[in-house]
């Protein structure tokens, strides 16, 4: 490692100069084919099936046509770039006072995706989502969300190039986390608390329960619901899709391009996994050089994911194929799962309130 001050690596660490011009492909490089999604009965879904749910491109990237079978790197369409340069690259820094507080003799950094215009990592699919559905002239992106971050995004993201917004949030997030409720509906998506009396599935709990809690469960089912009634509307899914995972990536691409600018291999990656997209896309050039493939040249460091131990997915789910919603109307998908009747206690990280993990992650784990 080359010896640089602290001021010298604080410039390196911020300034890097442009986004990634490609997402790295990572299951064009697995050992074995990603499972692809069934539907109820059993057999692979067609794309006519999966273009009726998400935009065309989505599901093309879902079944891995084409070039998203075959291809390493996938050029990132000139007007996502130009979406992205209005908060990417995020800096990477260098967290003293936690080494300080830790007592601790090595270098620990962060990678800051809480710097983009709605705090978090998910612009980086939301963007591409929202343009693939103006690009195929659809009218709206309708979604769930458990604490908003993902929709907070979605609708900033629909707001700026011009496609309407419809999200389903978990009641419990609805009425803890107003402010980003707020967010939504400041750049005019429609935030509707879920279970909802506005669809069938969503009045059958909310009947019952109107003080239901919820979850991304739930609410992918109410989505679903709708979707099918409006044939300009499509499901937009921040993290349980292969084509979010995919736009993650922007995140380990930069990783890799500051860390060789300041001369860092580092021992250990770790990141939190609610549906696993955003620790994916963050290692996603590590776990390609343990297959002796993309840009990064360093020594392969240790990738940790951590979750709640009140969702417990990957430390003691099944690895199997199962609904993304709670009332069986999405395909299934192969991935660690508690089971989609899975409700778990209220808590404030409503995102993380999920019976599944992506299924690249969960292909990879």
């Amino acid at each position: 490692m080359k010896t640089i001050s602290e001021t010298e690596l604080d410039a390196v660490l911020t300034n890097s100069p442009e986004p990634p011009p490609r997402w790295l492909n990572l299951a064009a490089i697995l050992p074995g084919k990603l499972p692809l999604a069934r539907d109820a009965a059993g057999n692979q879904v067609t794309f006519d099936h999966l273009a009726g749910i998400y935009s065309e491109e989505c599901a093309r990237i879902e079944l891995l046509e084409g070039r998203y079978g075959s291809d390493l790197e996938i050029e990132i369409p000139e007007e996502v770039i130009a979406e992205y340069r209005k908060y990417r690259p995020t800096p990477l820094r260098r967290a003293r006072g936690l080494e300080k507080r830790l007592q601790y003799e090595g270098e620990i950094y962060f990678k800051r995706e809480d710097l983009s215009p709605t705090g978090s990592h998910k612009p980086n699919t939301a963007i591409p989502q929202a343009y693939y559905a103006r690009k195929q002239g659809l009218e709206e992106l309708i979604t769930d969300t458990g604490a908003g971050q993902w929709v907070c995004a979605l609708g900033w993201s629909c707001h700026a190039l011009g496609v309407g917004c419809t999200v389903f949030m978990t009641r419990n997030s609805y009425s803890a986390k107003p402010y980003r409720r707020y967010l939504m509906q400041l750049v005019g998506a429609r935030a509707i608390a879920s279970p909802s009396p506005e669809t069938k599935c969503g009045r059958e709990l909310y009947e019952k329960d109107a003080d239901h809690p919820g979850s991304l469960g739930i609410g992918m089912s109410e989505a679903m619901e709708l979707v099918a009634e409006r044939p300009q509307s499509r499901l937009a899914l921040g993290c349980m899709s292969y084509y979010a995972a995919l736009h993650q990536t922007v995140i380990g691409l930069e990783l890799v391009d500051q860390f060789e600018a300041a001369g860092v291999e580092p021992d250990l990656l770790i990141g939190c996994v609610g549906g696993g997209t955003n620790f994916t896309g963050f290692t996603g050039p590590f776990v390609a050089a343990t297959l002796g493939r993309g840009p990064w040249r360093g020594k392969t460091p240790r990738l940790l994911a951590v979750e709640s131990d009140r969702i417990p997915v990957l430390t003691k789910g099944e690895y199997r194929y199962e609904f993304a919603d709670a009332f069986g109307l999405t395909p299934q998908v192969k991935m660690y799962t508690l089971g989609r009747e899975f409700l778990p206690e209220k808590m404030h990280a409503g995102g993380l309130r999920y019976h599944g993990k992506s299924p690249l992650l969960s292909y990879l784990f």
